[in-house]
């Protein structure tokens, strides 16, 4: 009976999957699974994995993909869940440094307050500034992004690019998983040909947030 039931488990996420006009593979590496990890499930799902097929696809009806009861997409949107939206967004006053790691993010003022209504549409929390050129042309020295802050700093969607908390400083940087670790993660600027990928551990992130805009400059 549980080798049935986790049978239509993989059968529902691969319906799912198809639905979003995907390939299961690349569902895979969006959640950072290895390849064949939908088709080969054959004992209880991990809920750190449940977690992070939860955060990467949160329109996905968790009771329909172990039930089979009610619908594939949710119908209904948690309202109490939901925060207060803000009216501004506070411009923190420490840079977000693209070309290398930072070595004090700490002792910063009040902020300044912004009014930018696409940014707060998009759940948008702060804006920083992006210093060097480590990120060009996605972004250039001095250009604002916007950001959404992560709860869990440990699941990100790989191939975004996030502003990093760490020990060492605040970075930006496009992530990637580490095929050989998955304790790391790998950070990727835009500018190869002056900056090369390196790792930093999941353990050296304190806060993460999604970049989802920024005001570019001439």
């Amino acid at each position: 009976m549980k080798k049935e039931q986790k049978l239509d488990f993989s059968e529902r996420l691969t319906q799912y999957v198809k639905a979003k006009k995907m390939s299961v593979r690349q569902f895979e590496l969006s959640c950072g699974f290895k390849s064949g990890w939908v088709g080969g499930i054959k004992s209880q799902v991990d809920i750190e994995r449940v977690n992070t097929i939860s955060s990467n696809y949160p329109d996905l009806d968790l009771d329909w993909l172990f039930t089979g009861n009610g619908f594939m997409i949710k119908t209904e949107t948690k309202t109490k869940e939901k925060p207060v939206p803000q009216s501004q967004l506070p411009m923190l006053p420490f840079s977000a440094v693209a070309g290398f790691l930072a070595e004090n993010n700490s002792g910063f003022e009040k902020a300044e307050m912004f009014t930018v209504p696409a940014f707060l549409a998009k759940g948008a929390d702060f804006l920083i500034r992006v210093e060097g050129d480590s990120m060009y042309p996605r972004y250039a020295n001095g250009e604002i992004l916007a950001v959404r802050t992560i709860k869990d700093p440990t699941f990100f969607q790989w191939g975004k690019v996030y502003v990093l908390s760490t020990h060492q400083g605040c970075i930006v940087k496009r992530l990637f998983p580490d095929p050989q670790n998955e304790t790391a993660i790998v950070c990727h600027s835009e500018n190869t040909e002056n900056y090369p990928d390196y790792k930093i551990t999941k353990d050296d992130i304190i806060n993460v947030g999604v970049v989802v805009g920024h005001i570019g400059i001439e």
